[in-house]
């Protein structure tokens, strides 16, 4: 449900209006009214913004300056942040803070130098490590191209080399270099070129050393890539720099792997004050930009926002605590319509209910003051999702794997709900797969004789209850018994989008809009007419007078939907009668599904025909592949279609979106 919201003004002494702002953040209760357009409005009342603290910029830039600096640590570091025990994580957090700004930037400075004092020397020798073993791996592989070449000139006197990198299909240019550089050096040159792989071809200009200035200075300006090695190598035969390089590329990552175990020890010692530290600094600049939204005359200051009925009384008493009659909190009665579509939205559901508030990643919160449609997706959503997959191997496999879901990342509340709703959409798929008598497709009713194959391969149903004629009947089959299973999906598509319609007429009532709960009203009658019509073309013995009754209810609530919405009402009337067969979708993908298990049982059937070894291990793989590529596609498309008929077919008649949601102005505590 929708949490009540009070909204607030608090006004108190212009002196101790940044001390009344900490306990308001201590609080954490209180939603702020920005009040800067407001302010505007009341210029002439010498009503300006709340002041900052004279050093306010100077500090902001300072806590910025630290707070880039804790981060840099942390990334450095890298703590594993989850497993931090929070409660240590306060301690440090309460030690760090202070209510005088400069005393908490010098408690951080001195714990960053402390932790600086004890990782600078490693992390700069990691750094340097990591620097060295790229420059190593760069020239390992050039200097293994040009070595075979350079081997053939190595014991030429006089001679200077210069190694190239040419492309291939550029290889034509060593001719002109050739002749080139001959004549340079007056002939006393070559030039030894060789394939090293497709794209590249490694190659050695061998000259008399007296032209290597003027060697040099051709190449410069030439469209070829010199291989410069670095001063400490290229002072020494190729082969001994190339033996070098690879055995400091064998020795650097044992070198990090001690470096790192340094830097685990720091990591211990340090990761919670630096969390801490980024919760605190985090904490105080949250503080400071919240002042300008604050307002203030020559006397008092005001400060106005929105917060649960059960924490005004606390919030009243802290200030008064603190600052007896010096501060005031004034609850604001809110009459205009205008005002209330500004209040901020909080849920309270109940802890199942709580669990599928996941849709609203999706949507915005509803309106404060209309009805909250969790509950709806939280009966439906996963009902919808096990009548769709409808097989108790698949529902027994999907239950297990959200359960693991949403113990193992029961710190991400994406993971954490996804994985609870997979589970309770788990259980309902074992119940509808009960229904169906599916387990893991027909395997389970073969096995148990309700589905028999005749000599020619057709296959029978024998019904535990009632016989082919019924029209209830254990197990349902989904294939056979499509009629059926479609009015059971009208039925579904009736309540479901019926309830809707109804939160929509208490939305209307709860906002003294009678016209709005007509125009609902109408469509639910429409609706219901519709389908006490429907019911006589499926159900030979509806009645008559029944559905003569349905045709009049719903002629009789197109004309309330248009008296409540005009012509827009009627025609959502009409349409939404049509959209009750959207809810066909629930059988269709059910149908797809229980089909690509059955072919699976089937091809897995005929490999395993005759007791062959090999083809009982080739049916064994293609129907575990085939009943995990079915899973995969159960969870997602039923997912994707439940979700649809949610937001467009039931919200989508009730649904008025929140403008804001309630975030509270409140400290971390060290939890962030």
């Amino acid at each position: 449900m929708i949490e009540r919201m009070a909204k607030v003004e608090i006004l108190g002494l212009k002196d101790i209006a940044l001390e009344a702002v900490d306990v308001i953040h201590d609080q954490g209760t209180l939603h702020i009214e920005d009040l800067s357009e407001k302010i505007g409005a009341m210029e002439g009342k010498r009503v300006s913004r709340m002041e900052m603290d004279p050093r306010a910029s100077e500090h902001e830039a300072t806590l910025n300056n630290l707070r880039s600096k804790v981060g840099d640590m942390i990334r450095e570091l890298q703590p594993e942040v989850e497993t931090l025990n929070q409660a240590e994580v306060a301690v440090e957090y309460k030690a760090l803070w202070s209510d005088n700004v400069d005393t908490m930037i010098a408690r951080i400075q001195r714990m960053l130098s402390d932790v600086e004092k004890d990782t600078r020397e490693t992390v700069e020798r990691k750094n340097d490590l990591m620097v060295e073993m790229s420059r190593l791996e760069k020239y390992a592989p050039i200097m293994a191209k040009v070595q075979p070449l350079a081997e053939r000139v190595s014991r030429m006197q006089d001679m200077a080399s210069i190694a190239l990198i040419i492309e291939r299909k550029y290889k034509a240019i060593l001719n002109y270099l050739n002749e080139e550089i001959s004549k340079i050096t007056g002939g006393e040159c070559e030039v030894v070129a060789s394939d090293v792989d497709e794209e590249s071809t490694a190659a050695l200009v061998v000259f008399n050393r007296h032209y290597l200035k003027q060697v040099h200075e051709f190449l410069a300006v030439q469209d070829v890539n010199q291989v410069r090695l670095p001063s400490d190598l290229a002072r020494k035969p190729i082969d001994e720099a190339m033996a070098e390089v690879r055995a400091r590329i064998a020795q650097i990552p044992a070198e990090l792997d001690g470096l790192e175990g340094k830097l685990s020890e720091v990591t211990e010692r340090y990761s919670v004050k630096l969390i801490a530290a980024r919760n605190a600094i985090h904490d105080r600049l949250e503080a400071m930009d919240a002042v300008p939204k604050f307002a203030q005359t020559d006397q008092v200051f005001i400060i106005a926002g929105w917060m649960p009925e059960e924490s005004v009384e606390p919030m009243e008493k802290a200030l008064g605590d603190k600052f007896g009659n010096k501060v005031i909190l004034t609850v604001v009665d809110v009459h205009e319509h205008a005002e209330e579509e500004e209040t901020p939205v909080a849920l309270r559901n109940h802890p199942f209910v709580r669990y599928f508030e996941i849709i609203y990643m999706l949507s915005k919160y509803p309106r404060y003051g209309t009805v909250d449609p969790t509950v709806i997706f939280a009966v439906f959503f996963p009902m919808f999702f096990g009548f769709m997959v409808g097989d108790m191997g698949y529902g027994l496999i999907i239950m297990v794997l959200g359960w693991i879901v949403h113990k193992k990342w029961s710190q991400k509340p994406l993971a954490n709900m996804a994985g609870y709703i997979m589970t309770v959409g788990g259980a309902w798929t074992i119940f509808f797969g009960a229904l169906y008598l599916e387990f893991f497709g027909d395997w389970l009713a073969r096995w148990l004789g309700v589905i028999t194959v005749s000599a020619n391969g057709e296959a029978h149903v024998d019904y535990i209850l009632g016989t082919e004629n019924s029209i209830f009947k254990y197990p349902i089959d989904r294939l056979e018994g499509f009629t059926f299973m479609l009015a059971v999906c009208l039925i579904i598509g009736l309540i479901h989008m019926g309830a809707g319609l109804i939160f929509g007429v208490i939305n209307g009532v709860k906002e003294n809009n009678r016209k709005h709960s007509m125009e609902k009203g109408g469509l639910l009658m429409v609706l219901i007419g519709a389908m006490m019509v429907i019911a006589k073309f499926g159900l030979g013995w509806w009645p008559v007078w029944a559905a003569a009754l349905g045709g009049l209810m719903a002629v009789g609530g197109l004309v309330i939907a248009a008296i409540g919405g005009g012509m827009g009402g009627a025609v959502e009337a009409v349409v939404g009668a049509g959209n009750l067969f959207s809810y066909a979708r629930l059988i269709a993908i059910g149908l797809a599904s229980v089909i690509m298990a059955n072919v699976a049982n089937d091809l897995a059937r005929e490999m395993g025909k005759g007791g062959k070894w090999w083809g009982i291990i080739v049916g064994a793989i293609v129907f575990i592949l085939l009943h995990g590529l079915n899973i995969v596609i159960g969870v997602f498309s039923p997912s994707i279609h439940g979700l649809r008929l949610h937001l467009v077919e039931s919200f989508g008649k009730f649904f008025e979106p929140a403008k804001y949601r309630y975030e509270p102005f409140k400290k971390t505590g060290g939890e962030e």
